[in-house]
Order: C-alpha cells, then sequence, then structure tokens
C-alpha cells in the first residue's frame, strides 16, 4: 500500500491507533513511516452527527487512514479504518452487511435474500414507547 496521497493542502497517510478518547471520539494516530511519530487529537469521521447521530468506536492498534492539513501530524482528521492481512474483512461478501463484535455478537443482512439476522451471545432489549407490532408468515417461539 501507498503511504502518502497528496491533494493541495492536504496529505492522505496510513497509521495506526495509539490512544482513543470515546467522549470526544477523537484519536492520536502513529506513522510507522514517519518514525512512529504520534498525531495530536484528531477527529473520527463519522456519516452523521446533527438529527441523525452515529457513533462507532476505534482500538487501540486499529488501521486507520487519516488527512492530515497543514503542516506536521497536529491537525487532521481520521477518515475511517482499513483492512489489512492482519484483519481481514469478516464475510467478503458484496451483498451481506455486516457488524460483528468482540464477543461474538452478530448483525448481518443479506440483500441478495433480504435476510437481517440477528445473532446476539446475550441478552436482547427491546424498549418500545408505543406498541410492539409482530407481524409475518409463521412466528416461531422457543
Amino acid at each position: 500500500m501507498q503511504n502518502e496521497h497528496t491533494e493541495p493542502g492536504a496529505i492522505g497517510r496510513f497509521g495506526y491507533v495509539s490512544a482513543y478518547d470515546p467522549a470526544r471520539h477523537m484519536a492520536r494516530v502513529r506513522f510507522p513511516d514517519k518514525d512512529n511519530m504520534v498525531s495530536g487529537w484528531l477527529p473520527v469521521i463519522v456519516p452523521n452527527t446533527k438529527k441523525n447521530k452515529d457513533e462507532y468506536h476505534l482500538d487501540v492498534d486499529e488501521h486507520v487512514y487519516c488527512l492530515m492539513t497543514g503542516n506536521g501530524l497536529e491537525a487532521g482528521a481520521v477518515l475511517g479504518s482499513i483492512y489489512d492481512d492482519a484483519n481481514k474483512p469478516p464475510v467478503g461478501d458484496g451483498d451481506i452487511r455486516v457488524t460483528t463484535f468482540e464477543d461474538g455478537t452478530r448483525i448481518s443482512y443479506d440483500r441478495k435474500k433480504s435476510l437481517l439476522t440477528v445473532n446476539a451471545v446475550g441478552d436482547i432489549r427491546v424498549i418500545a414507547g408505543g406498541n410492539i407490532d409482530m407481524d409475518g408468515a409463521m412466528i416461531y417461539l422457543n
């Protein structure tokens, strides 16, 4: 993989999370190609932050791609995590969207089969401010 991509006034750079602050959703990133120098605190980009809000968190040593602005490693943003040889995609199928958690819980959607699967290792809690309706051709309870 290429370590640097240049845009006017910005540099893209691969690195590894060295510290993470979940309350501020910010990370410090270590850059191996820069003698393991560590960035300042960088915001982590998410899809939505206003009316809809997305929250996911990075782990220390997670492989990320950053867009650095200005000179040095103090300003920029973490654009997201990337898969590498040590951490491969959990499914690798373009028709399946999946989130797999550390404890083994997995939520997936197969768009070819129109199948949503929730495989929870622990309990599931559903909280509703109104009615809960279940409607299906067959509903199986075990």
